[in-house]
């Protein structure tokens, strides 16, 4: 009788360790990411991004490998509120390259904003905000593992309002600033819970991702959990948070899930 050695990582690769595993604190591995254009590609959720929906905390993490380029401002997600405005959303975050990361929530008047001489384009960063309207600061900005705050104007913020539109990573609902141009891995959403900085520590990990369902990693699972390409099948991206709200790539192709990670 034969015996086969088949390593997780093999299996993996066919399909057949998928979020189950993930979700009950099992095997892990990070070995993919979605790689954006910056013309047109973007993440979408299959349905209005509820989430948030009159939470005053939340939290966001995520692997960005910026690429730099002529067009400085560049979108790395927004949550829409279907309104016409073109800044107006739940919530959003880009990238002004040379000048500071900006996240903001409703119109542009209640922001948080942070340094980005942390961030190195070209290469993987790590990025996680912790919104908490019932303290101060509300808004708080780590970049690889180091609080990169700079200002936060959110002290007359109660609660985030409610979605109409689902959550893009890459692009602005209204088109108001250009999609982004990069990497993107091991995108996640708490709502309800901002995350200390010891949690970052442990997300962060010296800079390789780490499982977020394990709670000896974050007491506290995410809500939205997206691998950006482990796990995955073209174009379906599969929530392993307890939201179950798949994304799909959209103006990409099975091509943009790459085998390009942080370590």
């Amino acid at each position: 009788m034969a015996i086969y050695n088949i390593t997780s990582q093999q299996l993996k690769g066919k399909g057949i360790l998928n979020s189950f595993e993930i979700a009950a604190g099992g095997v892990f591995s990070n070995t993919r990411s979605l790689s954006f254009d910056g013309s047109n590609d973007f993440v979408q959720s299959d349905a209005t991004y509820s989430k948030l929906d009159g939470q005053s905390k939340a939290s966001f993490s995520m692997w960005l490998k910026p690429t730099s380029s002529s067009g400085r401002l560049r979108t790395v997600f927004q949550i829409g509120d279907g309104s016409a405005s073109n800044v107006n959303g739940v919530c959003q975050l880009f990238l002004y390259e040379n000048s500071r990361i900006d996240f903001s929530v409703d119109t542009g008047t209640f922001f948080g904003r942070a340094d980005i001489s942390g961030i190195t384009y070209g290469s993987w960063n790590h990025l996680l905000i912790t919104i908490d309207f019932d303290a101060a600061p509300e808004f708080k900005c780590y970049v690889n593992g180091v609080d990169a705050t700079t200002n936060d104007n959110m002290s007359t913020k109660t609660a985030f309002t409610n979605a109409t539109q689902g959550l893009m990573i890459g692009e602005w609902h209204t088109g108001k600033y250009a999609p982004f141009l990069g990497g993107i891995d091991e995108f996640a959403i708490w709502s309800g819970v901002a995350l200390t900085s010891t949690d970052v520590t442990s997300i962060y990990n010296s800079g390789v991702p780490n499982n977020l369902n394990d709670s000896n990693v974050v007491a506290t699972a995410p809500t939205t959990w997206y691998r950006m390409g482990d796990g995955d099948t073209f174009p379906t991206i599969t929530d392993n948070g307890s939201g179950g709200n798949n994304g799909t790539m959209t103006n990409m192709d099975s091509g943009d899930i790459v085998e390009d990670v942080p370590s």
